[in-house]
């Protein structure tokens, strides 16, 4: 089950204290960098949940 983003948590990685870091952990490539924004490309996600843990703003969910 893909991840859900919160982009109100997230800010967009000029904001984020990680600077992207679920993009560079995301080893599927199911999270991508559009226009400053994370992106999700939901048939790529393995459900490894790397990304939830990783998030510093906690912006990242799995779909209920």
């Amino acid at each position: 089950m893909p991840v859900l983003i919160d982009m109100e948590k997230c800010g967009k990685i000029k904001d984020c204290p990680g600077e992207g870091l679920c993009i560079k952990v995301c080893e599927a490539g199911a999270l991508i960098e559009e226009d400053g924004e994370i992106v999700l490309v939901p048939e790529n996600c393995d459900d490894c949940d790397i990304c939830i843990q990783s998030c510093p703003n906690e912006a990242i969910t799995k779909k209920s």
